[in-house]
């Protein structure tokens, strides 16, 4: 029994080292041996080229912005035409008198004046037959004389006229009435106040008193 017992250790001994020498068979694939066969060794970056360098940051640097301004410049409006016509809120119509009384006998001076109180030159109908200086009641109910009476013209007399320029017309009144048409018969007006009116087509001046004695 001993020795069968011996011969069966025996057998069971060889056997393992027989197993141990030979292997099971399997093989362990290494996985990554193709992978480090595949890639080429890395080298290492070229040096920089001397007197350069190198910065992990970008260096531009900013672009300051420039901004440009066009300036309009707006011609001058063209000055205004002389040959308009001037309205009748750019003129003004006085009468001025040579003195502030005259005796009865005497031919009193009346000056009827026409002058631009607009602020640019214009053109204006200045014709006698516009032009009136009148002789009234200081009512102004009685008319009693007429520049326009026995002074008749049709023909235009146009005038360019500056601004604050004044045209100035003067008759000397004869002391008497007169009526449209001009009638021969006429009288004499007597010693009191009256009133001197200038007129230029529909524009009045304002009543100047005109006194005889």
């Amino acid at each position: 029994m001993v020795a069968i017992g011996g011969v069966v250790v025996a057998l069971v001994v060889l056997g393992w080292a027989a197993g141990g020498f030979f292997g099971d068979g399997s093989q362990v694939e290494d996985t990554n041996a193709g992978v480090r066969e595949s890639q080429p060794p890395s080298s290492p970056p070229p040096p920089p080229p001397p007197g350069s360098t190198t910065s992990s940051t970008s260096s531009a640097a900013p672009t300051s912005a420039v901004t440009t301004t066009t300036t309009t410049t707006t011609p001058p409006p063209p000055p205004p035409d002389p040959n308009l016509p001037c309205p009748d809120t750019a003129m003004q119509v006085t009468v001025e008198l040579g003195a502030p009384q005259y005796r009865v006998g005497q031919r009193p001076v009346l000056r009827l004046v026409v002058a631009n109180a607009g602020t640019v030159p214009c053109t204006r109908d200045l014709s006698r037959s516009l032009r009136e200086v009148l002789v009234t009641s200081v009512d102004g109910a009685n008319r009693l004389w007429s520049s326009k009476d026995c002074y008749q013209s049709d023909e235009p007399d146009l005038r360019i006229m500056q601004p604050g320029e004044r045209q100035q017309y003067e008759v000397k009144w004869a002391g008497r009435t007169s009526a449209p048409g001009c009638p021969t018969r006429r009288t004499t007006v007597q010693a009191g106040t009256y009133h001197v009116v200038g007129k230029l087509g529909g524009l009045t001046s304002g009543a100047v008193p005109l006194v005889l004695t």
